[in-house]
Parts: C-alpha cells; sequence; structure tokens
C-alpha cells in the first residue's frame, strides 16, 4: 500500500491549501467566528459514531487486520462526545423549536456534510474488501490530521476567551490523529506500507482515496459559507426564514 500513501501525502498537501484551511488560520478573525459553522458540522461528528460502530467494526474479527480496524473504531467512534462538550461549552445549548432544529440539521446549508458521511456509509457498506476499507480508512485520518491540526489552533486562541478546555476543536482532539488507523501497534505505518495490492486494488483505493478528499473539501467549503454567512452567536439564524419554508408532499 506505499502508493497509496505516496498519494495520500499529496492530497494531504492540497487539502492543506483550501480556502477553509486558510480561514482557520486568518488571526484577524474572531477564533469564535472562525468556528461557526461547529453547529452544522453536526451531521458527520453524530453519524461519525455510528460509521464507526455499525459499519467499519466486525465482532468477532476474523483477521488480524479487522482486528486493528476494530481497535480504531473504539477510539474514532467515542469522539461525538466530545463535539458535545464542546457545543455546550461555545454556547450553543440553548433551545430551539424541535422543527427547526430537524430544518437546520436537514437544511440546505448541511447537504454537502450530510453527503460526506453517507459516501462514507455507501462506500464502505459494500466494500468486501478490507484492503480497499483500510484504504479509505487512512484517506480520513490523512484529512483529519491536516483539519484538526488547524482548528487546535483556533482551539488554543478560543481557550484563550472562555477559560475552557475543548477537547474537540482543541489539542486533544488533534493529540489523538496519528494519520493513520489507530491500532495496538509499535509501528502502524509500516504495517500500512508493507501490504502489497494487485493492480485492480490499487486503481479501486486510488479512486476512493479521490472521493474522500473531494466529500471532505466539498463539505468544508460548504462550512466555511455557512461561517461566513452566520455570526458564531446566531448559527440558527440563516439567510431566510426557517419559519417560512412550507412542507411540500
Amino acid at each position: 500500500m506505499e502508493e497509496v500513501l505516496a498519494l495520500l501525502e499529496k492530497k494531504k498537501q492540497e487539502f492543506a491549501q483550501t480556502p477553509f484551511m486558510k480561514f482557520l488560520q486568518d488571526k484577524s478573525i474572531d477564533p469564535r467566528q472562525r468556528l461557526a459553522w461547529a453547529p452544522a458540522f453536526a451531521p458527520f461528528a453524530m453519524s461519525f459514531k455510528d460509521f464507526n460502530r455499525i459499519i467499519l467494526r466486525k465482532e468477532p474479527a476474523t483477521s488480524r487486520l479487522q482486528e486493528m480496524i476494530n481497535q480504531h473504531t473504539y477510539e474514532d467512534g467515542r469522539h461525538w462526545i466530545w463535539f458535545i462538550q464542546d457545543l455546550k461549552l461555545m454556547g450553543y445549548d440553548y433551545s430551539i423549536n424541535y422543527t427547526d432544529t430537524l430544518k437546520f440539521l436537514w437544511g440546505e446549508e448541511t447537504q454537502k456534510v450530510r453527503s460526506l458521511i453517507n459516501n462514507l456509509f455507501a462506500m464502505c457498506t459494500f466494500e468486501e474488501d478490507i484492503l480497499i476499507k483500510l484504504a479509505i480508512i487512512e484517506a480520513i485520518e490523512a484529512t483529519g490530521t491536516v483539519a484538526l491540526f488547524e482548528i487546535a489552533q483556533v482551539g488554543k486562541e478560543l481557550q484563550q476567551i472562555t477559560e475552557q478546555h475543548h477537547p474537540y476543536f482543541g489539542e486533544s482532539h488533534y493529540a489523538k490523529e496519528t494519520g493513520h488507523i489507530q491500532a495496538e501497534m509499535d509501528d502502524v505505518e509500516d504495517f500500512v506500507k508493507s501490504i502489497k495490492l494487485t493492480e485492480a486494488q490499487r486503481e479501486k483505493a486510488f479512486a476512493f482515496v479521490e472521493k474522500v478528499f473531494t466529500d471532505f473539501t466539498d463539505a468544508l467549503n460548504e462550512m466555511l459559507e455557512f461561517a461566513n454567512n452566520h455570526p458564531y452567536d446566531k448559527p440558527f439564524t440563516a439567510m431566510y426564514d426557517m419559519r417560512k419554508i412550507k412542507v411540500s408532499v
């Protein structure tokens, strides 16, 4: 899988130059505003636990690699708890109408975020080759290494304002990201690199890596647009009045 890792490094460099990353780096913008997209990221953050628990985890494991994936899912699958904690700390734990909440989470402004997690479900649900699943996991971890590093820098600034530790948007989350599958093994990267793929597997893995990076880029561009359109203290006020949306059947 050495060729896949090489592609991941190339995609990470490109991902680091996206407008969303530049936005996170802009210290002229209040750090709270640079994280104003947080509530709209909920469809991914909350569904990611199900992706790990239902789709990736297979118990009992029938191979060493599946055991590694299972270990990974127990780590990655609990980060939603940190997400909930941070939303509380950031002041988003106040009441809005339940129907407005549904419109917000399944509205036009979170389409790409929902597509991101839905596509990950689809790719791994119907993929029987565990090596291809590993390539997808590696791609997810690669995007996380880049994005969570920049987010953690903003989290440091936020902590100075709130005087609170933010586990999801701070350094704790980034510290858990190794850039590779998280398993009880000393040299995970060497293990992954040593895996040999057939030509057909390599082509398929390349295609999925490209898809993962494209979907994450689209989703984070959507989050950038959300942050540009919503003050951090009014995230649920859309450009339109949600209460005027008519439900068609």
